[in-house]
């Protein structure tokens, strides 16, 4: 035997490396190409390279990829995933004797987006008979054909019913009925029940991110009756760690950070604020619209006498403002769109899946989404207050909460701002004063200390500023912007504008004829106009308050399909529709459409409740399936899509380390709060960055700060998302790195000894009892003869082999058990649901 045998786990997984969510990873490629570099090549190469040019030049089309693999005169221009072979890489970068564009170089993030788009193959999808057009066939004729209308996620909603299915039995809820009609089409069966340990550990995992521990999973087994499955659902959505573990969830899609990212990685020193809005919203089952209205438009919605709601309200709108920004822009109106198309395109696949961010430069080459109806909605966002200054490196904009300041309050914060202003200057004159003035310098000296000592006294009489990042409506003088209407700008190019694009929800969903939503008159602004929609009367200002009531209204044919299917994601593994983000054409289509239609139905139904959404899912039989592996139904449906077994699914980074905490005694369950040490917008990423970030804590992995350009490095080993973007569905790699992170990082080993010493002090005296308890801690489950027997012959061979260099008996005995324990930490088994 030798010392690694307890690792030869680690030698399958790294020989059966997975490429995880192809799908997915394509699609994020493709939109890549839309968004920055199919504008880029119609800008500044179709007017030489084009398909419609009278002349082509050096006999090079760039209209298509085949055109680019083809290439001209001078050889293909593109290698797909070869960028360095690439001309049109090397002629863009200007590295060698051709230089194009010729009238001058692009961007560097433009060369970036092309070096990036080749570097993974270079899509470029097919849009034959996709676009849509941009003017009606016929003067006032449909701007939509009937089948791009008739597309199924535009469609509204249907109350469908459960089917029939031949095995009744197996029915426990309407999911099961919908789930098992299509297994007996394909003539499959579902998989046998998981047995109880196994669902409480998948249960407890899905619900709060953190191992059960032994006495749970004794309740669970004890309790014989019908309702114990859900006794467990009912103890865990009650958990504060609920919030935590679905709160970050939301988060991915919120992109949330900590800081700025990009070019000036300043940190956002109040975000956490907002994370905490999100973990006590999911804590409370705040219902989902109510959710998403606060987040859209919280400064809007009715007045309401309750600060604390109020606050609420202004903290929940940093969902708009934590997005990464160029604070360096030197073009402050190209700084103020962009800030605008991400608000846009966050919440156009976060809310409505929908990639709305492709029709910034040309109509969406796949949905029926004009330029038009983006500069519509932009609109709304251009005249919102984001930034709270445009200097050199603009800073986000900030309200401060609690309630309004008694004057004398007031009147003391300025006095201390202007004594702190004076003492500055004094300090410096100071400085500047030679020794020799004698006379000056106790001047200045006394004058310095007078107003250090009235500091020192007003100080402890001021409440402290408690500020949230969020937004306000624009306003002309505050901000240089003010509510209005945008012109579609030809090319994504504000210095070319195009037609007025007035605010109106997205066409194919509200209708062609709509009237604008938003006034552009001043002289309206209190005379509310006759109620033109459904969702409030047309007045001045951004138009978000109007957007939140739209996207939120129960027949809008996306909101709750798409929230579904992300709460159905993370409980399957994959959504009813595999790619949360993307709805439309390019995305994948439903796998159940009706069962999707019935969960949406209901979500709506119980007041957009989460937790009843939880119910629904967690206790169908569905659900409680084991992963039990089919031969005949892996052939017959190799993906899964039917579900005919539950998918054996690994857990996330922050999962994976607060179990390692949980099962060692050392996770503190403390709730809110910052861990960020340094200051709110200064800069994160210099030499003093690794003192600010504060990882070096026993709080939940919800509580670390996710610092943009430098994420923490355990979570990046785990398939962390970028925090720049959003994204609803998170890849889940197999690599060597995360093995040998589990046996060699200080912070496993460190856990692994915390798990030891618990297991000595629980069974001092017994070695079987504590291999059963560790295994009960890790795994859930009991240890077998055989397992129990290895883990003795492994601490009894470890010890041995430290014989030559540990002369101390115990200290032997606690290395090997320390090794065992790690060795726990690091198998499939602790990091994976069965």
């Amino acid at each position: 035997m030798t010392i690694r045998t307890p690792f030869r786990f680690l030698l399958v997984a790294v020989a059966a490396v997975g490429l995880s969510s192809a799908a997915g990873a394509q699609s994020a490629a493709v939109e890549h190409f839309e968004k920055k570099v199919r504008p880029v090549l119609i800008e500044h190469c179709a007017s030489c390279h084009g398909a419609d040019g009278k002349k082509i030049k050096g006999g090079l089309r760039t209209s298509s990829r085949a055109d680019l693999l083809a290439g001209g005169d001078t050889g293909p221009a593109i290698v797909p995933g070869k960028p360095a072979e690439s001309l049109l890489v090397l002629a863009v970068k200007y590295d060698g004797e051709l230089k194009m564009p010729p009238a001058g170089k692009l961007k560097d993030a433009e060369i970036a987006a092309i070096t990036e788009w080749v570097k993974v193959g270079a899509p470029w999808p097919d849009t034959a008979g996709a676009t849509v057009a941009t003017t009606p066939v016929k003067k006032d004729g449909p701007l939509f054909t009937e089948e791009q209308k008739r597309f199924w996620a535009f469609h509204p909603v249907k109350a469908e019913k459960p089917p029939a299915v031949k095995d009744e039995k197996w029915v426990r809820s309407p999911v099961d009925a919908f789930l098992l009609a299509k297994l007996e089409v394909a003539d499959l069966a579902p998989a046998p029940p998981a047995d109880k340990r196994a669902l409480i550990r998948r249960a407890t995992f899905d619900l709060t991110g953190l191992p059960p521990t032994p006495a749970e999973i004794d309740a669970f087994l004890a309790d014989n009756s019908s309702s114990a499955f859900a006794t467990v659902v009912d103890r865990l959505l009650a958990s504060p760690a609920y919030g935590e573990r679905w709160g970050r969830h939301w988060l991915d899609v919120a992109r949330y950070a900590d800081s700025n990212g990009l070019d000036e990685n300043t940190a956002f020193g109040n975000a956490w604020r907002y994370r905490d809005y999100v973990v006590r919203a999911f804590n409370a089952d705040k219902p989902y619209d109510e959710f998403l209205r606060e987040q859209i438009a919280g400064d809007l919605l009715p007045a309401t006498t309750d600060h604390a709601v109020r606050d609420d309200r202004y903290t929940a709108l940093g969902y708009l403002v934590i997005g990464a920004k160029l604070l360096a822009e030197p073009d402050k109106q190209k700084m103020l769109l962009d800030i605008a198309d991400e608000q846009l395109d966050v919440f156009g696949k976060g809310v409505m899946g929908l990639t709305l961010g492709c029709a910034r430069c040309h109509d969406h080459k796949f949905d029926p989404l004009p330029t038009r109806d983006y500069y519509s909605l932009l609109g709304i966002f251009t005249s919102t207050r984001t930034m709270q200054n445009l200097n050199t490196v603009a800073k986000a904009f900030e309200r401060n909460l609690g309630e309004p300041e008694k004057p004398e309050i007031v009147a003391a914060r300025a006095r201390l701002e202007k004594l702190r202003k004076e003492l500055r200057e004094l300090e410096k004159a100071f400085g500047k004063t030679p020794e020799k003035e004698k006379e000056k310098r106790t001047e200045i000296h006394n004058k310095a200390e007078a107003a250090r000592a009235e500091i020192k006294t007003l100080e402890p009489k001021i409440p402290p500023v408690v500020s949230v990042l969020s937004v306000e409506e624009g306003s002309a003088a505050a901000y240089g912007t003010q509510p209005r209407n945008l012109h579609v700008q030809v090319r994504g190019n504000y210095t070319t504008p195009g037609e007025e694009a007035p605010s109106v929800f997205l066409r194919v969903l509200g209708g062609e004829k709509q009237t604008s939503f938003v006034s552009t008159n001043p002289n309206t602004a209190d005379k509310p106009q006759p109620n033109k929609t459904r969702f409030g009367s047309v007045r001045t200002g951004s138009g978000r308050l109007e957007l939140a009531r739209w996207v939120t209204d129960p027949q809008h044919p996306l909101t709750a399909r798409v929230f579904v299917n992300r709460v159905w994601q993370h409980h399957f593994g994959n959504g009813l529709v595999r790619s949360p983000d993307n709805f439309g054409r390019l995305g994948d289509r439903p796998t159940h459409p009706e069962l999707l239609d019935w969960l949406a139905t209901r979500f709506v139904q119980d007041g957009w409740s989460v937790k009843k959404l939880h119910r629904v899912m967690m206790l169908s039989n569905a659900y409680q399936m084991s992963t039990r592996y089919d031969a005949r139904a892996a052939l017959a449906d190799p993906d899964d899509r039917l579900l005919w077994r539950y998918p054996r699914l690994r857990v996330e980074p922050e999962a994976i380390r607060d179990a390692m905490l949980a099962v060692g005694g050392n996770l503190d369950t403390t709730i809110g709060g910052t861990l960020y040490k340094g200051g709110n917008f200064e800069y994160v990423t210099n030499d003093q960055s690794s003192d600010k970030v504060g990882y070096d804590t026993t709080r939940r992995s919800i509580y670390l700060p996710v610092i943009r350009n430098n994420v923490f490095p355990f979570f990046q080993t785990f398939d962390f998302p970028d925090p720049s973007t959003m994204l609803g569905k998170r890849e889940s790699t197999v690599v060597a790195p995360q093995a040998l992170f589990l046996m060699n990082s200080p912070f496993a080993a460190n856990q692994a000894a915390a798990f030891a010493d618990r297991l000595f002090k629980a069974e001092p005296n017994d070695d079987r009892a504590r291999v059963g308890l560790g295994y009960r801690l890790a795994f859930g489950r009991l240890v077998t003869d055989v397992e129990a027997s290895r883990a003795a012959e492994f601490v009894a061979h470890y010890q041995t082999m430290l014989e030559k260099t540990e002369a101390d008996k115990a200290k032997r005995r606690a290395k090997a058990w320390q090794a065992l324990c790690q060795a726990l930490f690091a198998s499939n088994e602790f990091v994976y649901l069965n």
